[in-house]
């Protein structure tokens, strides 16, 4: 794709994603009265690619986030709490080691891992194995960013949990929650070994990436 638009409208048709051939889905735009207004109230004419594939960028650029109380402090017009400043030392150190995978600005390495959670008793969702039918793919999925992260429950592929409390109590016991995990990654293998305050340090530190838009 040479441009936002293009690219919005991939999913569309990708057979791996929706499926769906992008003049169907603007019949049904079409057939959708209250889109058909406002496709015209805006672009002046009826749904169709172009402009469907120009709404979709328009929406995804509203989704950029960098003024968190984080972003404040990495630009040193702010500070940390001290629960979340050691929160942060915890993401970042080799404790909790949440930024091997966690990193760039986005906090994602945008590669795929197996962190457990794939039940071998349970075939439901096999991962990126769906996809690529390779066996060292099953139970993995691509490394969320986490920008926003304590606005955008449930978490994990499944939405298993509902806080991000027993996000980290997963990460600090893993074999707690999954009786068969099958193909996990040798890096969480081991449990962290978090204190109780440890945990609410680094939950603390992590609704630091919320957005103020979301925060408030």
């Amino acid at each position: 794709a040479s441009n936002l638009h293009e690219q919005a409208l991939m999913p569309i048709e990708n057979p791996n994603e929706m499926g769906l051939p992008v003049k169907e889905a603007v019949a049904r735009l079409n057939n959708a009265g209250e889109y058909r207004r406002l496709f015209r109230k805006i672009f002046r004419q009826a749904p169709n690619a172009k402009n469907l594939g120009e709404a979709f960028a328009a929406f995804e650029q509203t989704l950029e986030t960098v003024d968190s109380k984080f972003d404040d402090w990495s630009n040193n017009v702010g500070e940390l709490t001290e629960a979340e400043e050691r929160g942060r030392e915890l993401f970042v150190g080799n404790k909790a080691k949440c930024f091997d995978c966690h990193s760039m600005e986005d906090f994602t390495d945008d590669q795929f891992k197996n962190i457990g959670l794939y039940n071998g008793k349970d075939l439901a969702d096999a991962g990126r194995y769906g996809i690529s039918h390779k066996e060292s793919d099953k139970g993995k999925f691509k490394t969320p960013g986490l920008r926003n992260i304590a606005v955008t429950s449930p978490y994990m592929h499944d939405g298993r949990f509902k806080t991000l409390e027993q996000v980290v109590s997963y990460y600090n016991t893993p074999f707690m929650f999954v009786d068969d995990p099958v193909n996990i990654d040798l890096a969480l293998q081991k449990p962290l070994r978090l204190t109780q305050q440890e945990k609410k340090n680094l939950v603390a530190f992590l609704k630091t990436l919320t957005d103020k838009v979301y925060a408030q």
